[in-house]
């Protein structure tokens, strides 16, 4: 008996096993993991083998992008293990196309659903397999598909949790806040890259179910962090996508989840990046209406970016992000040094908040203490760390113990 639980992206299949019929609707895709699959038509009331596919081949995906019923059958010929790819999955690929992409798709599929049946007369001449296509010239999309499916089973499985990072006064070192950063650990891949699964969720509608949880998990995981000092406010940061922003109902939601947890607006610091002022009106809109409300923003990786002065001129924030490249070069470079007072001067005139990232040793800090910053951030202080960590942080730091790190 087929797998088919919606919380895992492998279906498998047994020797002789349907995994559709001629006339199904097109509800997914398949990428062959290992086994052998048949796909057939039916000629005369009998099935008649088209051709074998095996690993790295796609299967079942002409219906899945024009609506239309299967035309073919597949039967694993051996215990098979597939991943399948929603039709959401290849659809929302397909509008998001230029549009001469769409037309061109649209009229070959067309034209494929337009070539005349075979016939019991010419069933003869159609060879029982046929060349499987190049696994290595598909590689890298189809894994990016597979990344994707386990993605959507990893949000289902709530694999997917933010992990802490300190953020200190830079003066005192005490913890102030956190920014929160999503980890996974996959099953099958181990721990993967958040710079590759966040773009992936970028480009498609995942970002918003996936954003959704994390601003519930940290808010959660914040009202319990205040617990454990009362006498302190303490704040989360979350970095939110352009599609987020660009949800009707982004702001109504986040004032629910605070009110869930006892939180105030002030507590929640919506991290953005120079792509929102690029790609989405909507998001801008979103985000003056959410400091309006009273919760902080701030734009990521300020000075990496060639428009970050110009939007400040335009649009309001409560602080920044100063990339950790600065950081890295201030012992040795003294043009950097020149330029990070700058950029201090500049958030000290226009009354916003700075936060510098990638501090990893005392002699970085000391500079940074000098210079005027308000907030640090790096594995000096300590890395991203599970909920769990974070309270024994919290704890050990009020009773004035000496912090690992």
């Amino acid at each position: 008996m087929s797998n088919w639980s919606s919380a895992s992206a492998l279906k498998r299949f047994q020797t002789g096993e349907t995994i559709f019929s001629e006339g199904d609707p097109g509800d997914s895709a398949y990428i062959i993991e290992s086994g052998r699959v048949e796909i057939a038509i039916t000629i005369d009331g009998q099935p008649f083998p088209l051709r074998i596919l095996t690993s790295g081949d796609v299967l079942g995906e002409m219906a899945v992008m024009d609506t239309a019923p299967r035309s073919a059958s597949a039967r694993a010929l051996e215990e098979t293990v597939c991943v399948a790819i929603s039709s959401r999955q290849i659809s929302e690929r397909v509008q998001d196309a230029d549009p001469v992409v769409q037309l061109l798709v649209k009229t070959l599929l067309h034209r494929i659903r337009s070539t005349p049946q075979v016939t019991s007369s010419t069933a003869a001449n159609i060879p029982t397999g046929l060349p499987s296509q190049s696994v290595a010239d598909n590689d890298q999309v189809l894994d990016k598909m597979r990344l994707e499916s386990e993605l959507q089973a990893a949000l289902v499985n709530q694999q997917l949790r933010p992990h802490y990072q300190p953020l200190v006064n830079i003066q005192t070192r005490q913890i102030l806040g956190f920014e929160a950063l999503i980890r996974w650990f996959s099953p099958t891949r181990g721990h993967v890259s958040p710079g590759e699964f966040t773009s992936l969720a970028e480009e498609t509608s995942l970002i918003i179910p996936i954003g959704q949880q994390t601003i519930q998990q940290s808010c959660r995981d914040l009202a319990q962090f205040q617990t454990i000092c009362p006498d302190r406010c303490l704040f989360v940061s979350i970095n939110v996508a352009p599609r987020q922003l660009a949800e009707n109902n982004f702001l109504a939601e986040l004032q629910t989840v605070i009110e869930q947890h006892s939180l105030q607006p002030s507590q929640i610091k919506l991290e953005i990046t120079e792509r929102v002022f690029m790609e989405n009106p909507v998001a801008l809109e979103t985000l003056q209406c959410c400091r309006q409300a009273g919760f902080k923003i701030s734009l990521d990786d300020f000075g990496t970016g060639f428009s970050s002065l110009n939007y400040l001129t335009r649009f309001e924030v409560d602080g920044f992000k100063i990339d950790r490249a600065f950081v890295q070069d201030i012992l040795t470079n003294p043009r950097t040094q020149v330029l990070l007072k700058s950029l201090l001067a500049m958030a000290d005139g226009l009354n916003m908040q700075t936060v510098v990232e990638g501090i990893e040793t005392l002699e970085q800090l000391e500079v940074l203490q000098k210079s005027g910053c308000d907030i640090g951030q790096g594995y000096l202080f300590g890395k991203a760390l599970p909920f769990v960590e974070v309270q024994q942080l919290l704890a050990q730091e009020l009773a004035h113990k000496p912090v690992s790190v």
